[in-house]
C-alpha cells in the first residue's frame, strides 16, 4: 500500500504537523453538525468506535468528548501519529491507538462488536477499498455505521485553492500539489456511492462539506 508520506515526500514528523494544523479546517462546524444530524442520536450511550487512519488521535478526541462512556480505538500506518496520541491529554473518554496496516491485516476486534467505524481521507489510497469495507462489515453490530469522509473529485483550480485557501505558486508546494492531485482526485460521488453499494452498504445520508470532500454515511445492507 502506498502511504500518504510516500506520495507527498513528508517526513512522519511533517505530516503530523499537518494533521494537527489542518484539522479545524477537515472537521469543522459544518462537519460535526452533519455528525450531529445523522450519527450522535443512532449510537448508543456506551458505543465502540474506531477510528481508521486515526492520525493524531484528534477526531477520538472530539468523539469522547461527546460520549464520555465510549469505548475508542484508532488504528495508523505512522508510529509519530500513534505516539502523538497515546500521550494527548484527553477530557472524554481516552482512545487506545495503535499501529496497524487495514490493507494486511484484520482488526483485532470481535465481529459485530463496533458500532461505528469512521475513515476519513483514508480509503482513497488503498488498493481493494472492496476487501477493507468487507473488514467493516465484520466488524458492525446490527444497527452499526460506516462513516467515511474522504475526497472527492474536483477541477484542478477548485483543488489546487483548496489546499491552502489560495493556490500557493512557490516551487516546493507546486509540486507537492499536483503530485497529489491524481490520488486525491480518483473517485466521484457516484463512484464513493457504488463502492459503498457494491461493498454491501446502504446509504444513510451524504453530503458535500468541503468544495473537495464529502461524508457518507451508511449501514450493514441486510
Amino acid at each position: 500500500m502506498t502511504t500518504h508520506q510516500e506520495l507527498s515526500g513528508s517526513t512522519d514528523e511533517q505530516l503530523l504537523e499537518r494533521m494537527i494544523s489542518t484539522y479545524p479546517q477537515r472537521f469543522d462546524e459544518s462537519y460535526w453538525n452533519f455528525f450531529s444530524a445523522h450519527v450522535k442520536s443512532r449510537l448508543p450511550e456506551q458505543p465502540v468506535v474506531i477510528d481508521v487512519g486515526c492520525g493524531p488521535g484528534l477526531f477520538l478526541r472530539d468523539v469522547g468528548e461527546r460520549f464520555p462512556k465510549a469505548t475508542l480505538y484508532g488504528y495508523d500506518l505512522t508510529p509519530a501519529m500513534v505516539e502523538y496520541a497515546n500521550n494527548a491529554a484527553y477530557t472524554g473518554a481516552k482512545p487506545v491507538t495503535t499501529i496497524h496496516n487495514i490493507a494486511t491485516t484484520p482488526i483485532p476486534l470481535p465481529d459485530h462488536s463496533v458500532h461505528l467505524v469512521a475513515i476519513t481521507a483514508t480509503l482513497h489510497v488503498l488498493d481493494d477499498p472492496l476487501a477493507v469495507l468487507a473488514e467493516f462489515r465484520r466488524l458492525l453490530a446490527p444497527g452499526g455505521l460506516l462513516l467515511l469522509y474522504d475526497w472527492t473529485r474536483s477541477p484542478l483550480q477548485t483543488y489546487l485553492e483548496s489546499r491552502t485557501g489560495v493556490f500557493d505558486d512557490s516551487p516546493e508546494a507546486r509540486k507537492s500539489q499536483f503530485r497529489m492531485f491524481p490520488f486525491h482526485n480518483k473517485y466521484t460521488t457516484e463512484d464513493w456511492t457504488w463502492l459503498l453499494e457494491r461493498g454491501g452498504f446502504t446509504m444513510q445520508a451524504t453530503e458535500q462539506l468541503r468544495p473537495t470532500f464529502r461524508a457518507f454515511l451508511a449501514t450493514v445492507s441486510v
